[in-house]
């Protein structure tokens, strides 16, 4: 065995050792355990979250509900890894459910809700007369559109996908907005805009 090996093995049973002192309520095995897995921890909450001070405040959090929940802990084989996985889901469903919650802004209370129900409706309607005119378009300009916007794919993707050569592609997918454009007298940034929603 290497010296590194060693090392992580004496780490993992050190942290294991632990992991037994704090089910069973003793202090110093939290402060050491949080000492020594602090900054991995850390690490690898920032590579995936990007967020410094909420990574900062899940970590000490994780650690109070470890202490708060100590007489319920389970044994762990790895205790590294079981933090790590902790850590991740906690943070995980914190975002989840702050992306649920709508926060207020100026511009919420700028528009009443009936401005915003007419602004959908009228979004839908446009989306409705954009279908409508798509399917007056030949079937392969309908095909390229799809692709192009609906599936969010490149003008060599699409080449690639269809067969047809990317200068080809090209072509008819600008014929197409053409037409809708035509069709739907509306600006083209306004088109595009809805054929991306």
């Amino acid at each position: 065995m290497s010296t590194l090996e060693a090392k992580m093995k004496i780490d993992l049973n050190d942290q294991q050792s632990l992991w037994i002192g704090l089910r069973a309520g003793e202090e110093p095995a939290l402060f050491n355990l949080y000492k020594q897995l602090y900054n991995p921890l850390f690490n690898y909450a920032f590579i995936l979250f990007k967020e410094r001070e909420n990574v900062e405040d899940a970590i000490n959090q994780m650690f109070l509900e470890l202490w708060e929940n100590r007489l319920s802990l389970k044994p762990v084989s790895n205790v590294k890894s079981y933090l790590f996985t902790y850590l991740r889901r906690k943070i995980s469903r914190e975002k989840a459910v702050i992306n649920r919650v709508v926060l207020p802004t100026v511009e919420t209370f700028e528009r009443s809700i009936m401005d915003y129900i007419i602004e959908l409706q009228v979004e839908e309607e446009l989306r409705g007369s954009i279908f409508k005119a798509i399917n007056k378009l030949t079937g392969r300009q309908k095909q390229l559109i799809m692709l192009r916007f609906y599936e969010d794919l490149e003008y060599t993707e699409i080449s690639e996908k269809t067969g047809l050569a990317t200068q080809t592609v090209y072509n008819n997918i600008h014929q197409a907005i053409k037409i809708l454009r035509t069709d739907l007298k509306i600006p083209m940034y306004i088109l595009i805009w809805l054929l991306k929603r």
